[in-house]
């Protein structure tokens, strides 16, 4: 009895998958595929140009907010992160630069995200760094270019600019070459 009744069940269930006679076509379930946009897409430091943004100074300190990386391509891509950033001076050699990340300069909150920088538009960030206020006679090197490495790329985009940073809180505790960057966001 028990094997006629699921005989019976099986044969009703072939019946109602079929459509009452009609062929049932199962197809395999498809195979999920990742297209990647171009908006998905890490910059590349090919596709963008540095930008200096606005310099200020107060009570010691020097903040530059705006600084950005603009796309001069055709293709979106994205940012996320932190730039790298390393001073070079006169003659060519690395200046020791000690970058700290932080999340906020000069009240400009700035929360990791990733940014998507189409063509024509510049993702931000801010530096800011320690001038010679409070350290005596000590003297920091002074750089005659910065390289600005974007997130997620090894090439450094370099901007020809003299900056001075000093760090540590005292003169005893002196460390040349400290600079605060946040991490990219857009305006």
């Amino acid at each position: 009895m028990k094997l006629i009744f699921k005989f019976s069940l099986v044969a009703l269930l072939a019946l109602a998958l079929t459509g009452c006679g009609s062929k049932a076509q199962i197809s395999p379930t498809p195979t999920p595929t990742s297209t990647v946009t171009p908006a998905a897409l890490v910059c590349s430091s090919s596709q963008l140009a540095i930008v200096l943004g606005s310099e200020s100074a107060a009570m010691g300190a020097r903040g530059v907010s705006g600084m950005g990386f603009k796309n001069v391509s055709a293709t979106p891509c994205t940012l996320f992160g932190y730039p790298k950033v390393q001073m070079t001076g006169s003659n060519g050699k690395l200046i020791k630069t000690f970058t700290t990340r932080v999340s906020k300069i000069m009240d400009m909150p700035s929360s990791m995200s990733i940014v998507t920088v189409l063509p024509g538009t510049t993702a931000h960030f801010n530096l800011l760094y320690e001038s010679s206020t409070g350290y005596g006679s000590a003297v920091c090197p002074t750089s005659t270019q910065v390289d600005f490495t974007p997130p997620g790329s090894t090439i450094p985009l370099v901007l020809p600019w003299k900056i001075q940073p000093y760090g540590g809180s005292t003169i005893q505790t002196l460390q040349c070459g400290e600079i605060k960057v946040s991490p990219i966001y857009f305006p």
